[in-house]
């Protein structure tokens, strides 16, 4: 019994999901991007910053990115390693099958982790 799912069907389904968790991690890191420039206005505006409420929504955020974005990160990466042979030969099959899952990763822990500190530092 193989673990491969090649009707049609489960293609279709692989590509509807695919297509909502790739859509849900543009929104993840987007909303994330606009809270931190949020937080950075108000930070960089108000001379007696909330510094504590600040800093949850910040943490708060940085939490929420990281989780979300590892979670649909992990779902591409296994909707790309349900593919049958078929479709692992294309080359769209071939990248995703070949990304740097844990580059992407890295890249996010360093980028919003970098925001949140310097924002905490500047609030601090």
């Amino acid at each position: 019994m193989t673990n491969k799912f090649a009707s049609a069907a489960d293609r279709d389904r692989r590509a509807s999901n695919a297509y909502t968790r790739g859509r849900d991690l543009y929104w993840t890191i987007s909303l994330g991007m606009i809270s931190n420039l949020v937080t950075l206005a108000i930070i960089s505006s108000i001379d007696d910053t909330p510094a504590l409420a600040i800093s949850a929504v910040l943490i708060a955020t940085l939490v929420f990115v990281l989780v979300s974005s590892f979670d649909c990160m992990d779902d591409l990466k296994a909707i790309a390693s349900d593919m049958d042979d078929e479709e692992s030969s294309t080359k769209l099959g071939a990248k995703l099958l070949g990304a740097p899952w844990y580059l992407f990763k890295g890249l996010l822990v360093i980028s919003f982790g970098a925001m949140t500190v310097t924002q905490l530092l500047e609030i601090w």
